[in-house]
């Protein structure tokens, strides 16, 4: 597994992956209208390669395709950490995770937070986040259901798991 820094020739591949990430694993915890409201604007390439710019984007490769994504913004919000279907409870999410934390520790950053959607919420949960609140953003006229979570930036991971 290689982990690299996005570059904007990555846009479709992510704008790919977040689709399928969408359609193939967060399904099972929205509903249709919800999943057709996420996923929409996955082709907007020049927004992917607005945000790869904008946050350091991560990539992870899997024998030259991609497996994940992830991205932290300057105020330590983590904007995406997005897995393929295939790539699930592989450590994939995690090393990315520790990754964008090492980041965090070097800009200085206190704490990193996030918008974890249904399906995210145990994963961050497991590696120190809490949940701030429940929110309710309206996406494209349609209520999603995510979590602010937050985590301090010193706190130690836990034991490596898949």
């Amino acid at each position: 597994m290689l982990l690299r820094r996005a570059t904007a020739a990555d846009a479709a591949g992510i704008g790919q992956l977040f689709y399928d990430t969408i359609t193939e694993v967060n399904a099972a915890d929205y509903s249709a209208a919800q999943v057709e409201a996420w996923r929409g604007g996955w082709q907007n390439l020049a927004g992917w390669q607005s945000k790869i710019r904008a946050q350091h984007f991560l990539v992870a490769e899997d024998a030259g395709a991609l497996a994940g994504f992830t991205s932290l913004a300057p105020d330590g919000y983590l904007d995406f950490m997005f897995v393929s279907a295939r790539h699930q409870r592989q450590g994939v999410a995690r090393r990315l995770l520790q990754a964008l934390l090492a980041e965090a520790t070097a800009r200085g950053l206190p704490q990193v937070y996030t918008d974890a959607s249904r399906t995210a919420r145990d994963f961050f949960t497991h590696h120190g986040f809490q949940v701030v609140r429940e929110q309710h953003p309206v996406v494209r006229g349609v209520a999603l259901v995510n979590y602010r979570m937050v985590r301090p930036v010193s706190l130690p991971e836990p034991h490596p798991t898949r």
